[in-house]
Order: structure tokens, then sequence, then C-alpha cells
């Protein structure tokens, strides 16, 4: 039987009956977007120019909207198997489909955690040396620690998660937004017109492949389609106003996420050295850790790189949520050994995997740009799409929306095709 979908009536408007939960999953919504991708926008669009700001501020709110949304609107619709379960297609697939469908869903977002992972462990490393002078922890050992910690936190369950992100967002926010009041001082508007001047003297072809490749970043730096499906669960379990609801939460959480990113990408555009942002990608490293000491900068300094520490921390454990909790269910359906064996185990796959890619520190940028971005968009844009125009429960969805979620996810995944020509 398909699970009753929980409307609010026409007379009560969702904001009437907000709840202190709604708050956490606002903030869970908010930290798993903004965070490592936040962090390497600046750079990304530091060292490709202005025209690149350009079209994440024209796109950047349509293209992570829209298709969050319909994605709720999928996943509350989805046939709940068993209790507890997250919604991530898998009745809208039978047999060996399910199983393909989850696995998929594994394979897309666990890189998305080795991004942070790896984006987590430079900052922490480049703090350890540049700020406090500690040289004797060489990256393996703390890799290993740090990726432990994370891990026993996701092991307390989805409300603990949820509840530790929560507490995490808000001071990363608040600390964001204040570092990029506190650049203004700083702007200059040479940084955009040099770059602009740049740009007139690169040929077309490469800025057009700017633009192509910038898409990818878009959908990953403003993606939390990870904790949609929590999210949506939470909402059709304990019936709190149901579909509405959830809709109305995402949306509050990407007016807030969508502004702070923009404003603080800007910020550190006008106010930073190109330079520093060639150094930051040749290095791995995210915008705040690049900032330099300079006068009334000299506070920045030492407290910016903690707060990208926090914000990766967030950052991976929104994403790692879904995809230890989805990895476990189904270890659990094909091994055919108990639940509880079965997802510690998957756990402990995970856990090591993890430590080993986050010790050999690939390019976080191009895992972004060639992976990330592109299956992310098949999930976010269009697996729901797909669904909706072949499954007869969801053709109440049909209609414009979902064609213009479609072609945002085709130009997204085309990004994929630059790196095999």
């Amino acid at each position: 039987m398909m699970n009753k979908v929980t409307t609010i009536p026409d007379n009560i408007t969702p904001h009437r009956r907000w709840h202190w939960q709604d708050n956490l999953w606002t903030l869970g919504l908010y930290g798993t977007a903004v965070g490592a991708g936040t962090l390497f926008l600046p750079v990304e669009i530091g060292t490709r120019g202005p025209v690149i700001f350009l079209v994440m501020l024209l796109l950047g709110l349509p293209l992570s909207l829209m298709p969050h949304l319909l994605l709720c609107r999928v996943y509350m619709r989805e046939e709940q198997t068993e209790k507890g379960t997250l919604p991530i297609f898998g009745s809208f697939f039978s047999g060996r489909g399910a199983k393909l469908i989850t696995l998929f869903y594994c394979v897309t977002f666990f890189p998305v955690t080795l991004v942070y992972g790896v984006a987590l462990i430079n900052a922490l490393d480049n703090f350890l040396v540049e700020h406090l002078h500690i040289t004797a922890i060489n990256r393996g050992p703390l890799s290993f620690i740090v990726v432990a910690a994370l891990y026993v936190v996701l092991s307390k369950g989805r409300d603990r998660v949820v509840a530790i992100m929560s507490a995490l967002a808000l001071p990363f926010a608040a600390s964001v937004l204040l570092i990029a009041v506190s650049l203004i001082p700083h702007w200059h508007l040479s940084n955009l017109t040099g770059a602009a001047a740049d740009m007139k003297a690169t040929p077309l072809p490469v800025t057009l492949k700017n633009i192509w490749l910038t898409l990818p970043l878009i959908t990953f730096s403003f993606c939390c389609a990870p904790m949609v499906s929590p999210l949506s669960a939470s909402y059709r379990e304990k019936k709190s106003e149901g579909e509405s609801k959830a809709l109305f939460v995402i949306r509050i959480a990407y007016i807030a996420i969508f502004t702070s990113i923009i404003f603080f990408v800007l910020s550190c555009v006008l106010s930073i050295p190109h330079d520093s942002f060639l150094r930051a990608k040749a290095e791995n490293l995210n915008v705040l850790s690049v900032m330099k000491g300079n006068g009334d900068f000299n506070l920045m300094y030492h407290v910016a790189p903690l707060i990208a520490i926090i914000g990766m921390t967030k950052s991976f454990l929104g994403v790692g949520l879904s995809v230890a909790e989805t990895f476990g269910q189904l270890a659990a359906s094909v091994s055919g050994k108990k639940a509880s064996i079965s997802k510690r185990m998957a756990s402990l796959a995970l856990f090591l995997l993890t430590f080993g890619i986050v010790y050999a520190d690939p390019d976080v940028l191009n895992l972004i740009e060639t992976f990330c971005g592109p299956l992310i968009a098949v999930i976010l844009f269009l697996i729901p799409a797909y669904l909706i125009y072949t499954r007869p429960v969801l053709a109440q969805l049909r209609g414009v929306t979902v064609w213009l979620v479609i072609l945002g996810g085709l130009a997204t995944l085309s990004a994929l095709l630059w790196t095999m020509f």
C-alpha cells in the first residue's frame, strides 16, 4: 500500500505550525549545502573570471531549488517498504532494479563525502603547520583519527547527526557572513575589472568551456540532496504536517543558502588577490586556508581555518548520514546476514575506503567537476523526471517545471563529456 501523503489544510499556512524540529531540518539542509563546496567556489571563480560568477548568480537558485523541491515531492510519494528506511526511489523499481538504484545512490554521494574528507584533512593539516607550527603529525595518523571520529558520530543515528549538524550550522553560517562583511573594507573593484580585461584576451571556446564546467560546480555547491531523503522520511514517518511543510522548509533553507553563498563568494573575489586563488587551487586548499594575516586581518587569519574545519565537518556528516544508512540497508538486503552485522560491516568498509582515499589526497576540484557534479545531476535532475513521466502515481507532478529540471540536468551531465575527449 502506498503511504498516505499528509497535507496542510487550505486554511492553515505552514509557518503557523512551525516547530523546533523544523528549525533543525532547515539548519540541516543549510549545513549540508553550505560547506566545502562553498569554500571552494571563490577559488574556482577567482581563477576563471567574473563571467562564471554571473552564471552562478543567474542559474544558481533555479538549478538548485527546483530540482530539490521536485525530489522531495517524489520521495514523499514513495512507498515505505520497511519502517525506518530512507526513500531513494527504491519502491519505484522492482527486485534487482531497487538494489541497483540504491547502489547508484551510494556511488553518487560517497565521492562527495570523500571531497569533504579530503578538504577537511587539508584544512586541518594547513592549520596545524602554518598556524600552530605543529609538524610532528603526518597525514596518515591525522586522516585515521579524523575519519574514525566522523564515523563514530555517524553511528549515533539520524536524530543525533541532524542535531549535531544543526548545532554546527548556525555558528558556521554566522562566521561565514561575518567574514564576508569584514572583507568589505578591503574590496577592490580592480579584482573584477582586471579579470574582465584578461578574459577579453581569452579565446571564446575557452570561456565557453569554463562556463560549461561551472554547471557541475554549481550543482555540487548548492546541493543538499542527501539531506532531502532523511527529511522526507522524517516528515512522512512523524506525519509532521506532511509534504507541504517539508517543501516549505526546503524553500526557507534555500533562501538562506543562496543569499549567503552569493554574498560570501562576491566578498572573497573582491578582496583576495588573484595569486592567492592560484595557490589555493594548486595546493588543494579552500579559500579560508589562504587568507593572509595583515593588519585588521590578523584575527581572521587565525579564525578562518577553524571555521573552514567546522564547515567541512558538518558537510561530511550531512552527506555521510544518508550514504551510511543507505549502504547499510543495501548490505543487509544482499548479504543474508543479520541487519546489525551487515550494517557494521558496511560501515567498516566505508571507513577504510574513506581513510585510504582521504590519505591519498586527490584533486577535489577535478573530482567535483568530472565526477560528483555530473552524477549528482542524474540523482537530482534526471531520475525524478524519468519516474514522473513513467510512473502513474507521479503523474500529477508532470509539467513545465519537470522539463526545466531535465534541461538543467542534461546541461550539467554533459560536462562529463569534456573529460572523455
